[in-house]
């Protein structure tokens, strides 16, 4: 038995520890890289407006632009376009040896893997229509030029990005004015310039774009810019546009307002940030720059002297006086389309610079700071999570509701005499706690974060999927519970055996065994990258913690410790997210009913779209997938059949299976609204939202961290840690189970009770050793389509394992041979549809469920077995 002094000193020493964990991290750190050298050694360099340029091979490749070498242009200095390439490799810049074709600048540029493609462009003779590669040689140091088809028509001032196989050009202008273009071309096979659609709305040159998820789809983001023609005052452009990737479609998406007034913003640089971000950075105004233009179309028109000097007198006080480009930083958020002030610096951002992506850090080179003026500065810019330290209060907390759980486990350790204790309680347990345990079993940490993180993203769409978890209730009441307790059973899977063989029972015990490795590995890990995003506690310290634990309490106390650490984490849970609820609605400005009208306004509350589609979200597939889904889970599951095996009676079995089919619905209705009340939240306050949350479950861990008050917020995370240990040791207790009884004893069935309990227990912690070593895999793996794929392929057999079951209860022609042949068939089938249609993943538990029971039935017919 463990002493009360060596858990005070546990929890001392995790304390300590913890402290030391989440140091304070800025929201933007600006890093000085070497500046553009100038020309000749010993002279000031003047930069570069329009360069071109990005990274490849690791350094970053500077090439063209255009200044004033002579003197500045109302003082008679002439634009001087270069040819020249720069090259920033060992923190130092080098001049190459290879220049390009001609001056240019003005183009719009992307890095690729094959190197940084260069496209349009102008110089003093022409606005251009050709594409370049521009490669880095690290053998010899060296740029390699390579061309490229040209562009369909001459551009310059366009914009360019990378999205998926396709570099996509938008806008520009030729020659004599702006243009709605809308291009794209192939970086892989054939490459062959295909024009698209046109955006709506005026032309545009001097904008940036960037492509960012949004509700539905990925769409790419005309910010800014101006309608540019010869001769004619060019008009600034407020309204930014949207391009459906999927749909293919353009969309006008209205103004930038920034605290309701439209913002200008002309030759701004952007990128994409996190999950649902854009910064926009710098961008020049209207003001001055109407001042200016209506200035020289006035010089352009009259032939009066007196008026003339007037007017460049005019001129040159604002030139002389500029006060620079604007020093903003913006952020968009495309979830909630809300603009805002991000940061302002205290230095100009330049526009027309350079700006690319490198490592995560979004680079500038050069650029123009005020009319004129170059600047020959390069800067690093990095938008961070701005993590604060969690606190020594909040760790406190956190350390004394973990501890408690491993005392709850010491506590019912004595208690464990023999497996009948270990695996079903001995009968102990009541049925409500069983229920509870259910509950917090289905209601992961990964659930407790994804479902408001979908309703803030979306809508309620997927709310029925939850509904259909009570409405299979029935029949699993009436139809699975009765056939367990009567067979007395202690794995949902000996009962395969009793119907059909034990080749039948293996299989599924199996895909169980190897289904809860990979869930156990992955249910710690999304709640620790979550919760390290949000208070730099580490992602590996997470999982050890969480882990750890779990297995011992699992181990110590068995089925009677999971449960009623399934009933405290549920309370906690539940408890918490209902005072979430609360101080939202206390801390947004809008009154509730403000509030309904706001997310109805923006479908937020779509709680079914009735399309007859199989391949979207639609009700239909909500429904009838997630009907197979629930029934799949709650009839065949061993986490979940277990707790109905700690009853006595099948009324008792039942309640336990009704008490959660209870709690489901408010508990849905509390996730799904937390979602929307952060949505509203952070649409009122869309600057308290980090842009560089790169996981949208971190959402709700977020607000708590950040808004929540201390103490209370150390208490839900550790609700998330509770959730995510309540479906660990469900699944430890449970793979400890089927090992035992549907594979040890079938080959060892002369083992003593009392030591089948040791082997229980080291099936226990071997469990949960081999969870955590691939959940520490993953997270330093960087493999974040792992689980999907796990999913995918393991969901070939789940819900054929449902058409089984269904198959020995519900008929009577049904056998062995024919059943396992149905399994194959059924796995063949999904697999099939996973590859080669778009039909959508909700659906394979139904037509694994169905194929299964109907290929089984058939091939029974075929194959007669004697029995």
């Amino acid at each position: 038995m463990v002493r009360p002094k060596t858990i005070v000193s546990v929890l001392l020493l995790f304390i300590s520890i913890a402290i030391g964990f989440g140091k304070e991290v800025p929201k933007l750190g600006i890093t000085e890289l070497p500046s553009i050298p100038a020309l000749v050694a010993g002279q000031n360099s003047l930069g570069f407006a329009g360069m071109v340029g990005g990274v490849h091979n690791g350094v970053i490749i500077a090439a063209g632009g255009a200044n004033f070498p002579n003197g500045l242009p109302w003082e008679g200095g002439k634009k001087v376009y270069s040819d020249k390439i720069y090259v920033l490799h060992g923190g130092r810049w080098a001049l190459s040896d290879q220049t390009l074709a001609s001056p240019l600048a003005y183009g719009a540029s992307v890095s690729t893997p094959h190197g940084v493609l260069v496209l349009g462009g102008e110089n003093d003779n022409a606005t251009s229509d050709k594409i370049f590669l521009l490669k880095y040689n690290p053998s010899n140091k060296e740029i390699e030029v390579s061309d490229y088809p040209s562009l369909p028509e001459p551009l310059s001032f366009t914009a360019a990005v990378v999205e998926g196989k396709y570099v996509y050009v938008v806008g520009g202008k030729n020659s004599d004015k702006s243009v709605n273009s809308f291009y794209r071309m192939p970086l892989e096979g054939k490459k062959i310039w295909q024009k698209l659609v046109d955006f709506p709305g005026p032309p545009r040159a001097l904008h940036c774009i960037a492509v960012q998820e949004t509700r539905n789809s990925r769409k790419l983001f005309v910010i800014g810019g101006r309608d540019q023609r010869k001769g004619v005052k060019s008009d600034p452009l407020t309204h930014y546009l949207s391009y459906d990737l999927k749909k293919k479609s353009w969309k006008d998406e209205g103004r930038v307002l920034i605290d309701g007034k439209p913002r200008v913003l002309m030759g701004a640089s952007a990128e994409t940030m996190g999950s649902m971000h854009i910064m926009v950075y710098g961008g020049s105004d209207e003001v001055l720059f109407d001042q200016l233009e209506n200035i020289t179309l006035q010089l352009e028109r009259t032939d009066n002297d007196s008026i003339a000097k007037r007017l460049l007198k005019k001129r040159n006080e604002i030139l002389d006086n500029h006060p620079g480009f604007s020093k903003d930083i913006l952020g968009f958020n495309s979830i909630t389309k809300t603009w805002y002030v991000y940061d302002t610096l205290a230095n100009k951002i330049p526009v027309t610079a350079l700006a690319f992506k490198k490592n995560g850090e979004f680079v500038m080179v050069s650029g123009e700071v005020s009319p004129g003026i170059r600047t020959p500065k390069v800067r690093e810019f990095i938008i961070a999570e701005e993590t604060h330290p969690f606190g020594i209060i909040n760790y406190s907390v956190l350390a004394l509701y973990l501890l408690i759980s491993l005392m709850i486990g010491i506590y019912f350790a004595r208690k464990q005499k023999s497996t009948e204790d270990y695996f079903v309680g001995g009968g102990r347990i009541p049925w409500w706690a069983s229920g509870l345990s259910v509950f917090g079993t289905l209601l992961s940490a990964i659930t407790f974060m994804a479902i408001p993180a979908k309703a803030f993203v979306t809508d309620w769409s997927f709310f029925f999927l939850n509904i259909t978890a009570i409405l299979i209730t029935p029949l699993i009441a009436c139809i699975f519970i009765p056939f367990f307790n009567k067979l007395h059973i202690r794995t949902a899977y000996e009962y395969l055996e009793d119907r059909f063989n034990y080749l039948a029972r293996a299989f599924g015990s199996f895909s169980f065994i190897l289904f809860q490795l990979g869930r156990i590995g992955i249910v710690l890990l999304l709640p620790s990258l979550a919760i390290s995003i949000v208070t730099g506690i580490p992602v590996e310290a997470s999982i050890l913690i969480m882990g750890v634990l779990c297995i011992l309490y699992t181990t110590f106390g068995g089925i009677e410790a999971v449960i009623w650490t399934d009933v405290l984490q549920v309370i906690v849970l539940l408890g918490g997210s209902i005072l979430a609820v609360i101080w939202i609605m206390v801390h947004t400005e809008t009154s509730f009913g403000e509030m309904i009208a706001f997310a109805s306004e923006r479908d937020k509350f779509n709680i079914a779209n009735m399309d007859f589609n199989f391949t979207e979200s639609t009700f239909w597939v909500v429904f009838i997938g997630g009907l197979a889904s629930a029934m799949v889970t709650q009839g065949t599951d061993q986490t979940i059949v277990q707790r109905y095996l700690t009853s006595s009676s099948v009324e008792n079995s039942q309640k336990t299976l009704y008490t959660n089919a209870v709690l489901t619905l408010p508990a849905t209705i509390i996730f799904f609204g937390l979602g929307t009340l952060l949505f509203i939240f952070y649409s009122e306050m869309p600057n308290k939202l980090s842009p560089a949350i790169s996981n949208n479950d971190s959402i709700f861990p977020w607000y708590i961290v950040r808004e929540l008050p201390t103490g209370v917020s150390g208490l839900l995370v550790a609700g998330i840690f509770s959730a995510a240990m309540s479906s660990i040791s469900s699944s430890l207790n449970s793979v400890s189970t089927a090992y035992c009884n549907d594979f040890h004893q079938h080959f060892r069935p002369k083992t003593s009770d009392r030591k089948l309990l040791k082997i229980a227990r080291v099936a226990t912690v071997l469990t949960g050793i081999a969870g955590v070593l691939l959940a520490l895999w993953m997270a330093n793996s960087n493999i974040k389509s792992l689980w999907d794929q796990f999913y995918r392929y393991l969901g070939l057999f789940t819900g054929g394992l449902g058409g089984m079951f269904l198959l020995g209860m519900l008929t009577k022609k049904a056998n062995a041979t024919g059943t396992l042949l149905g399994l194959v068939a059924s796995a063949i089938l999904i697999w099939y549809i996973s590859v080669f249609t778009e039909i959508n993943f909700l659906m394979y538990a139904f037509f694994g469920v169905a194929s299964c029971f109907i290929f089984g039935y058939i091939f029974s017919l075929i194959f007669k077995d004697k029995k």
